[in-house]
């Protein structure tokens, strides 16, 4: 089974819910989540459960 542009059809038109003034790594960085975790004390939250 092989795809082609066929297959892409629909999802390659624009959607006109999106803004396209917003450059897009700006757009993804909106939906980005930053998360800071120690790993170490993660590790040793995790041996302490167990």
């Amino acid at each position: 089974m092989s795809l082609t542009t066929d297959d892409f059809r629909e999802f390659m038109g624009s959607d006109p819910e999106d803004d396209e003034s917003v450059p897009l790594g700006d757009a993804l960085e909106e939906l980005a989540v930053d998360i800071d975790v120690d790993s170490v004390e993660a590790v040793r939250d995790v041996r302490e459960r167990l």
